[in-house]
């Protein structure tokens, strides 16, 4: 009886270790008067507008598109920034698919420094009536600390969508 008990306890610990999800790892900054900034899109309850894609912006300059449950990883200089979330992409590297209001955001970055922004869209209860058909929609940026960042980041892939 003891061996049984043993492997079907072995079985067990696998189970639980194989759905673990690998830690995202921030990744330092190549030039240090530069900053690095991330931008995702952790999944959601309701996958809230999860078949669209934005289009990410610093400072009016396409970086990348971003797709529900993926990320940007972006190295810039350290100052002032606008972040843009837009639909406004249409060139031949790729095509937005985002038909929400333009979203801004704008940071100070230090030499050095690393910012997690996410991207969080949800059902605007205060539109989304019976009398009011249709779906809208609340879409807004977020700062999140290093340890937030990194836990809602672990299942995210890199956006296959970025500049070359």
């Amino acid at each position: 009886m003891k061996p049984c008990c043993s492997i079907l306890l072995t079985l067990l610990l696998l189970a639980g270790c194989a759905g673990q999800s690998t830690p995202f790892v921030a990744q330092p900054v190549k030039n240090p008067d530069n900053a690095r900034v991330y931008v995702y899109w952790p999944a959601q309850g309701w996958r809230e507008k999860a078949d669209e894609e934005a289009e990410i912006q610093v400072d009016g300059v396409p970086v990348g598109l971003l797709r529900y449950k993926t990320y940007l990883s972006l190295e810039v200089p350290a100052g002032n920034h606008e972040f843009r979330l837009t639909g406004e992409a249409d060139s031949a590297a790729w095509k937005a698919d985002w038909d929400g209001a333009d979203q801004t955001f704008e940071y100070r970055l230090k030499p050095g420094g690393i910012l997690f922004v996410r991207l969080l869209a949800k059902f605007d209860q205060s539109k989304n009536t019976l009398t009011n058909p249709g779906m809208s929609y609340v879409v807004q940026f977020l700062p999140r600390s290093a340890n937030v960042a990194r836990m809602e980041m672990a299942s995210l892939k890199p956006s296959p969508h970025v500049p070359n």
